[in-house]
């Protein structure tokens, strides 16, 4: 269409004397053909329940899908936002949508089924999880960290392992404990001894360090663009609130502290509260996500 558009203009553009008009015709066919693209970009289109996709664009955009309005954030000269994809939207196709509908785009949802996670623990530690009070103030301190974000990324690079050892639990498994259905399991454990090195998976900073009660010694690092990683069950902590760490850097030690039955790391990436899947962020850097 665009070769076709030219070629007309071309033809207009050569009955006119000189070359000023044949160039003000040019610009007038490439400022229409701009104005055609999409002023939106989703990535990837394809995607899981559970699982995040990347949305941008050039101009200030408020979005809306799944009868939710999502306002894209000023970063690194264009307007971009991490949404989640909820567990349990079904498989289909969803158009987003802008605010002022001009533009739609999209996204398919692929059916995908998450396994059972069967947990048998002592009643003193299952009575951990019924201290609600405590529960709620290690919450309240989790909420605030994750309350705000740098607006630009720390990162440009896919994410890393953040441990050596054994995936003892994959994401997204729905935890039944002593035969009560639980929470769903929305992070990845790696089983390996107390005192294995954790890593930073990406550049960041650390906007909680501290001892929790369910999650034990607790990490979260802001990775901008409200992209967060937590790490919880550490035997020890090796790094501040407040501090800026690169990947790769050790930030703590593997141990089993809070609700946990062997030393572990629970490792999780979310979009603000809401947790995703961390694999894609490990398969690719974001930007360049197809």
């Amino acid at each position: 269409m665009f070769q076709s558009m030219v070629s007309l203009m071309t033809v207009v553009a050569l009955t006119l004397t000189g070359t000023t008009a044949y160039s003000h015709v040019l610009e007038g066919v490439y400022a229409t053909v701009e104005k055609q693209q999409p002023s939106i970009s989703v990535t990837p289109a394809r995607t899981y329940p559970g699982d995040v996709i990347f949305v941008r664009s050039k101009q200030p955009q408020t979005v809306t899908l799944f009868s939710r309005s999502y306002r894209l954030q000023p970063s690194s000269h264009e307007y971009a936002r991490f949404i989640p994809i909820p567990f349990d939207v079904k498989p289909g196709e969803y158009n987003m949508q802008s605010a002022d509908k001009k533009f739609t785009v999209t996204l398919t949802i692929l059916p995908k089924s998450f396994a059972v996670d069967k947990l048998t623990v002592s009643k003193q530690m299952n009575a951990m999880r019924q201290d609600t009070a405590r529960i709620h103030a290690d919450q309240q301190k989790i909420n605030a960290a994750r309350a705000s974000s740098r607006p630009t990324p720390y990162f440009t690079e896919p994410f890393t392992m953040p441990a050596n050892g054994t995936l003892t639990t994959p994401y997204g498994y729905q935890r039944v404990v002593n035969g009560v259905p639980a929470n769903r399991h929305a992070a990845i454990d790696i089983a390996n001894k107390t005192g294995t090195p954790i890593w930073a998976s990406n550049h960041g900073k650390v906007v909680l360090a501290d001892s929790l009660y369910l999650t034990g010694n607790t990490i979260i690092i802001d990775h901008g663009l409200n992209v967060f990683s937590i790490y919880a069950h550490l035997s020890k902590l090796a790094v501040a609130t407040g501090q800026e760490v690169k990947q790769g850097q050790v930030i703590g030690l593997m141990g089993t502290t809070g609700f946990s039955t062997g030393p572990h790391l629970h490792y999780g990436m979310l979009i603000g509260n809401t947790y995703v899947n961390p694999q894609p962020f490990f398969d690719a850097s974001p930007f360049l996500w197809k």
